[in-house]
């Protein structure tokens, strides 16, 4: 059960075809990068929220675990790839790299809605914090 209830952002526009889901899981491995790192990913919402072909995006922020976890939905891979590319994500993947005791990214089938992240972990068969 997160501590933090997870931070949901959609566009509120139709969307058209399945599009592409993506499950992203990141531990840190020190607590005190915590906050920091939350910082950073609310960041990350929030260019997410304003990025060409996004559809959704949930953040799963489990602090005391070090656990963090989203799932995105595209129209299509360039326009998630073209996000991926641009700062901060770009920059953030960089910098906090070197601070991941661990990390993994799965693309998910899509059913032409906005998975759950536990839909999402579930489906991606990821262990959970």
């Amino acid at each position: 059960m997160p501590v933090i209830p997870d931070l949901p952002w959609t566009s509120g526009r139709d969307a058209d075809g399945p599009g592409v889901v993506l499950f992203t899981e990141l531990r840190l491995r020190r607590f005190r990068d915590v906050p920091a790192f939350m910082a950073t990913s609310l960041a990350i919402l929030r260019q997410v929220s304003r990025s060409p072909g996004a559809r959704s995006a949930l953040l799963r922020a489990q602090p005391l675990a070090r656990s963090f976890a989203t799932v995105s939905w595209w129209d299509d891979e360039a326009a998630m790839r073209a996000f991926a590319r641009t700062d901060p994500h770009r920059g953030a993947m960089r910098r906090w790299a070197p601070r991941l005791s661990s990390f993994g990214n799965r693309p998910l089938p899509s059913a032409g809605r906005m998975p759950t992240v536990d839909e999402a972990v579930a489906a991606a068969g990821a262990p959970t914090a």
